[in-house]
């Protein structure tokens, strides 16, 4: 017998493992996303605020993702626009308590008290989503919508929490994340 036959048998094991090693890979992937929307639209006027003239009716987009990895107990959502105040930043949107049984946030959500989890604190210092609303004239800001899958149970965090507190909250605790990205103007 060749050495080309004796390896044969462990050649064919190792590719196996290897391409199931990729399929299992490929299973693990954690996407957000807008449905019926690919990412880096702009948002539709009805997702911007309706204070001050923005022109909107201030309704929370509709978010769908997929079963976050083994061990995700809840997750977080947070929408930042960076290109806010100037550079420093504006929350629109933090929330975090959601049951990891959870897929889908429908349209309009966010702005209602009885959405499911705990209502963070915004740029506004309200609880809920605030929708985009930049300076006339700027370019389009950009709004980068993310979500964590947490190994914290629904119940671990306090209510009330702004953005960068819960950033620290959550630190050691994410076990992956995704985002979209939107932009707005006027």
């Amino acid at each position: 017998m060749t050495r080309l036959n004796t390896l044969s048998p462990w050649l064919a094991a190792v590719a196996f493992v290897l391409c199931t090693q990729g399929v299992a890979q490929a299973e693990e992937r954690f996407t957000l996303s807008i449905p019926g929307v690919s990412d880096d639209r702009l948002f539709t006027a009805a997702a911007a605020s309706d204070a001050n003239n923005c022109g909107g009716k201030n309704i929370s987009p509709a978010l769908s993702w997929n079963a976050g990895p083994p061990g995700t107990l809840s997750y977080a959502i947070v929408m930042l626009d960076p290109d806010g105040q100037r550079g420093q930043g504006v929350d629109h949107w933090i929330l975090y308590g959601i049951k990891a049984s959870t897929r889908q946030i429908p349209t309009g959500a966010g702005s209602k008290p009885a959405l499911e989890g705990v209502s963070g604190i915004n740029s506004k210092n309200t609880r809920g989503y605030i929708g985009p609303c930049p300076p006339i004239g700027d370019s389009a800001h950009h709004y980068l919508i993310q979500l964590f899958a947490l190994d914290l149970p629904p119940e671990a965090l306090p209510a009330g929490l702004t953005r960068a507190q819960l950033m620290e909250k959550i630190n050691g605790h994410v076990l992956r994340n995704s985002s979209v990205v939107r932009r707005y103007h006027r």
